[in-house]
């Protein structure tokens, strides 16, 4: 069965990990719509922008969060050890979680709204930056299947 702070240490990382996902994502397409804008992009270049800020302060909110409750202390930078420590940053990231979904939301919709940059410019090696972008959105919206499944490892071990 996995402790408490084995919790806490899968939720802060992966969800860490998704934040950084959707920043790089971000930046990447804002930076090729960027060199390749014309005036009909400022619309596009806007809404990035919009989008980087919004991922950006939910990366800070995560950041104070991992300050207060992950550390143990600010000092050493280890993770808090004894299970009600952890059972309590746990209760916080939930709600600091559940603040963040509203605002994914929004921002999933409003890029699933908006008319997408012609494919060619969006193209990378690795796929399309615009798909790929709205698919690391989504991933983080959907984090609850995540603490699910991970609930569920719990509960089977």
């Amino acid at each position: 069965m996995h402790t408490p702070t084995d919790k806490l240490w899968r939720v802060n990382n992966e969800y860490r990990k998704r934040l950084a996902q959707a920043q790089t994502f971000l930046d990447l397409l804002e930076q090729l719509i960027e060199m390749n804008s014309d005036q009909r992009q400022h619309y596009m270049l806007e809404l990035l922008h919009y989008a980087r800020e919004e991922v950006a302060g939910l990366v800070e909110e995560h950041r104070v969060w991992r300050h207060r409750f992950y550390y143990d202390s600010l000092d050493n930078r280890r993770m808090v050890q004894n299970d009600r420590a952890a059972n309590q940053a746990l209760a916080r990231f939930n709600r600091m979680r559940s603040q963040h979904e509203g605002r994914l939301s929004d921002l999933y919709s409003l890029l699933e709204e908006t008319p997408r940059p012609d494919p060619l410019l969006t193209r990378v090696p690795n796929g399309d930056l615009w798909t790929m972008t709205q698919y690391a959105i989504g991933d983080l919206l959907g984090f609850n299947d995540y603490l699910s499944e991970l609930g569920q490892l719990n509960g089977s071990n």
